[in-house]
């Protein structure tokens, strides 16, 4: 498979390369945010040994040169108003940016221009929300992820659905269920019950889309013109490429087998949950958004895998005589923890974001992975391999043939008998 290639370790090399040179520009202090008060990430085990330094882990305050800081009312006042002007902008969103793709789309551009205009109460938090994805599970992610689970459900299901099966089936259908299948699977506790943040976040998120006034959250979510909509979908999209990612680095910290496990983990947990739903039946789950699941899951978690376990295993023995200092690469990989560059981290989380953001503005269609697996490494390649060498059944209409033969057979008996 072409996504095993040796080739991924010149890619390694060729990120780490980048990231010493823009450290060594920037030349910048480390200061260690305390931990103290931080909400421990979901990926992190209750019986880790190191579990201070290792397993919650600390983020910097500073990412090449950007202070970062989750605390936007501590922006200058000027900044917080316009904060306020372009959050009630999004809520309050004209219908008339609603009615056309174009004045949607000027719609988003106003605000991402503004957004640029006041950075310490937008996109700085943004950016650290990013970062501390490694040590925490920040309430910008975990309580849009909690609504959108909610409003997939009873979109599926109606909003005549008893409030019991709603308030459980959503957690553990469209919530929670693939980290609980990946931990649960590779033997490890499960923490979506335990932590702190997601029981009371999930709660809120319920119930915001079950009665909020107006049934506004819900409406708003369910329009996909809405800028709301925008919102829930752009924070879901960090959920979903963060959570397999997480799993990595935690298998690769609680288990011996650092080749396979931590790949193994960030699968199901990023790909288990829609595995469940398909099993169970839900509504409008097909094979192939369960196959396009699989491949995106399967090369964010090699990528992740090859850019933050490998290197640290190794050592970097891929540079040596390169002159590099072996404690200071460890140290910006994070590998106590096996956390990773928060620079790779970025760069992966930002642009699967953005391409969700255009694939549901209708810009782009499907995703690169899921193309590059299936007409390159696997899907198309592998068929045609197949058929050249004859492997499995012939073509679908002789397995067709065979199964008419098959079933007319069993008449012709149950006749005798």
């Amino acid at each position: 498979s072409c996504i095993f290639s040796p080739k991924v370790d010149h890619l390694t090399v060729i990120v780490t390369l980048l990231l010493i040179e823009s450290k060594q520009q920037k030349s910048l202090p480390l200061v260690i945010m305390s931990s103290d008060n931080e909400a421990r990430s979901s990926s992190a085990s209750h019986f880790s040994k190191n579990f201070g330094t290792a397993s919650v882990g600390s983020a910097e305050n500073y990412f090449y040169g950007i202070s970062l800081s989750s605390h936007v009312l501590d922006a200058p006042a000027w900044q917080i108003a316009g904060l306020v002007v372009i959050t009630i902008a999004i809520i309050l969103q004209p219908r008339v940016f609603q009615t056309r793709r174009i004045y949607s789309t000027a719609f988003w551009g106003a605000i991402v221009g503004a957004s640029f205009a006041i950075p310490e109460t937008t996109l700085i938090p943004f950016l650290s929300t990013i970062v501390h994805t490694r040590t925490a599970y920040p309430y910008m992610v975990v309580i849009p992820h909690c609504i959108v689970s909610a409003a997939n459900y009873r979109s599926k299901h109606g909003d005549d659905t008893h409030y019991l099966r709603s308030l459980f089936l959503s957690f553990f259908l469209y919530g929670f269920g693939g980290s609980l299948v990946s931990d649960i699977l590779m033997g490890l506790p499960a923490t979506a019950l335990s932590h702190s943040r997601i029981l009371p976040c999930y709660l809120l998120g319920w119930s915001l889309v079950w009665f909020s006034p107006f049934d506004y959250v819900y409406r708003n979510f369910m329009d996909s013109e809405s800028a709301w909509s925008y919102v829930l979908k752009g924070c879901e999209a960090i959920d979903a490429v963060t959570t397999p990612m997480g799993r990595v680095s935690r298998s690769a910290r609680e288990l011996q087998n650092r080749t396979t496990a931590p790949v193994m983990a960030g699968v199901l947990a990023g790909f288990g949950g829609a595995a469940v739903r398909h099993i169970v039946g839900e509504p409008s789950s097909t094979m192939v958004g369960l196959e396009s699941a699989f491949w995106k899951t399967l090369c964010y978690s090699v990528l992740w895998s090859m850019l933050t376990v490998y290197p640290c295993d190794s050592d970097f023995s891929f540079l040596r005589g390169q002159g590099m200092d072996v404690e200071d690469l460890k140290e910006m990989y994070h590998c106590k923890s096996y956390g990773g560059s928060n620079l790779i981290r970025v760069i992966i989380v930002s642009v699967h974001t953005l391409w969700t953001i255009l694939v549901e503005m209708g810009i782009v269609q499907g995703h690169p992975f899921v193309w590059l697996c299936r007409n390159i490494c696997a899907g198309k390649p592998a068929m045609l391999l197949a058929q050249l060498l004859k492997l499995g059944p012939a073509s679908s209409n002789a397995s067709k043939t065979i199964s008419k033969e098959s079933h007319e057979l069993g008449h012709d008996s149950k006749k005798k008998d």
